[in-house]
């Protein structure tokens, strides 16, 4: 493996770290949102967003991807002119497509706030709908920037982004909570649009501290204009099947905001006990499950840029070896992570959710026990979707993220009709989706790039060491809980089992010696797991 290969997991580690802080906020966020606003304030926040981030991944999914492939792909040829303009036709049309997404959202608020089944959540669209505009130009920056591999201006935006999210939506949605929940979440939904143009102001100021060197390197390797309709064609091309299939996600959460609500009220529950039902599940529960997602997803964001250029350059030597190190790092994150969520789901919601009753806790424990499984997969989807878009085949993760999509509508059908299965079949339903999408892409990508997957190193070995973890975190969560120390009692169980998981990986040396080189500090942890050798 050579140079770039190690940008791109120190893209992926910088993206990571900052994401792991977004998501600290964002909970941060989300937890005295909830607590103050209660379930059914979180039931309008949740119910809106699906549709707007249904709207928004056609600016922030599939073009972004396509800039940072076709830039990293000029850049890799040489070509920083041709690469630079990339960025001004991105910027040209992703704020058509701003300004059509923010007016559709907000004229159709009634329609949208219908189909939710709570209509209520009209203040919650028209809240969102300025933020449309804002992320689509925000994103042709930060697609640009991934090309460059210069990851930082990403971070920084999306730190922001939070912070902004934090500050103002949780100051409007406490301020306007006495004039009722659904105005509380317009409050909330108003610093989200509010945060993404503080975003976007970020990335671009980053992005003009940087104006100067990247306009030099395009002067010494100018080349003929393509021109905005050709660059936009193959910009669409890459772009339209990512954005089919990330649609995929937030559809999930439209189906669930339209069908939960609806399929308890027939099974014969009151308008309170669904509304609740559902922020416990999509509030409470989804947003711990989505966590670990953040690093894995940072990991994706860096392997289509890493993976385009080698491709590129026929490099088909580094093309196996990055491939096999992004599916590596999803299961090593994704399945401690699984496991961690699942012995800890009543505490760790206990601990941040303390309003929330007896009822109401067992429900969102037993959500968390079937939601965390889903993590595996998700980390599965996210690392291999990245592979293979950066190998020119966008739409074959699209196409099983889509029959995974259908599985779980089938699935949540047929089980939310069962009494005692209810609310459960919709997370059932959403581990079938990602669980056959996961395996799909990570066979897929196994045929197509010809890469020798170890069963021991690759699966065995963080299952393992996931379990002895998941054991110790029990063991150590029992034990201090019994002497009436819960919160000390969780927090200690999490240090526990993140200290064993860390030394067996170790001891079992996950990573190779030639992957460990790529790994900021790792090789500090090469030399304590294989000494001054070359030994794998």
């Amino acid at each position: 493996m050579e140079k770039k290969q190690k940008s791109f997991v120190q893209g992926a580690a910088l993206l990571g770290a900052a994401g792991l802080m977004v998501k600290i906020i964002g909970a941060i966020f989300r937890i005295p949102f909830a607590n103050a606003v209660g379930p059914e304030g979180a039931c309008y926040y949740d119910a809106a967003y699906p549709y707007y981030s249904f709207l928004l991944v056609i600016s922030s999914s599939g073009l972004p991807t396509a800039i940072s492939k076709q830039v990293s792909e000029r850049v890799a040829l040489g070509d920083h002119a041709g690469a630079k303009e990339v960025l001004g036709v991105s910027v040209k049309l992703l704020s058509i497509i701003g300004i059509i997404t923010s007016v559709a959202m907000f004229l159709g608020a009634n329609v949208f706030a219908a189909i939710t089944s709570y209509p209520e959540t009209v203040l919650s669209f028209r809240a969102l709908a300025p933020a449309l505009l804002f992320v689509s130009i925000m994103c042709a920056y930060r697609g640009y920037l991934q090309g460059m591999q210069q990851m930082a201006g990403t971070a920084l935006s999306q730190i922001a982004e939070q912070l902004g999210k934090l500050v103002i939506g949780l100051t409007l949605a406490i301020k306007l909570l006495p004039k009722g929940p659904e105005y509380a979440a317009m409050g909330a939904l108003i610093g989200v649009s509010a945060s993404e143009l503080m975003g976007l102001i970020v990335v671009y100021l980053f992005y003009r501290r940087r104006k100067g060197e990247l306009d030099r390197l395009a002067k010494h390797s100018a080349s003929k204009p393509r021109g905005f309709g050709t660059v936009s064609k193959a910009l669409l091309a890459i772009a339209i099947p990512i954005t089919i299939g990330a649609s995929i996600s937030p559809l999930t959460g439209m189906v669930d905001s339209a069908l939960i609500g609806r399929m308890l009220t027939k099974l014969g529950y009151s308008e309170e006990v669904t509304k609740t039902a559902y922020s416990l599940l999509r509030t409470y529960v989804t947003t711990l499950i989505n966590m670990p997602g953040v690093l894995t997803m940072a990991l994706a964001m860096s392997l289509v840029p890493a993976i385009s250029a080698k491709n590129a350059m026929r490099d088909r030597g580094g093309v196996k070896a990055t491939a096999r190190l992004g599916l590596k790092l999803a299961l090593i994150i994704g399945i401690p992570c699984a496991v961690g969520l699942f012995v800890l789901a009543q505490p760790i919601i206990h601990m941040l959710y303390p309003k929330l009753t007896e009822a109401e806790l067992a429900l969102a424990t037993d959500l968390m026990h079937t939601a965390s499984m889903g993590v595996i997969f998700l980390s599965m989807v996210q690392a291999m979707t990245g592979v293979v878009q950066g190998l020119g085949k966008p739409q074959i993760p699209v196409f099983n993220l889509f029959i995974g999509f259908v599985l779980k509508v089938i699935t949540m059908l047929i089980l939310m009709n069962i009494p005692s299965v209810n609310i459960q079949g919709a997370a059932i339903s959403t581990v079938v989706c990602y669980a056959y999408a996961g395996v799909a892409d990570t066979i897929y990508m196994m045929r197509r790039t010809k890469c020798p997957v170890k069963l021991y190193d690759t699966f065995i070995k963080p299952v393992a060491a996931s379990v002895a973890m998941g054991l110790t975190v029990h063991y150590t969560y029992a034990f201090l809980s019994g002497k009436g120390h819960g919160t000390l009692a969780t927090l200690a169980a999490v240090i526990a089992g993140v200290a064993v998981y860390g030394i067996l990986a170790i001891l079992l040396k996950m990573l190779d010696a030639n992957e460990l080189s790529f790994i900021p500090g790792g090789s500090k942890l090469r030399r304590i797991m294989y000494g001054n050798t070359n030994k794998h």
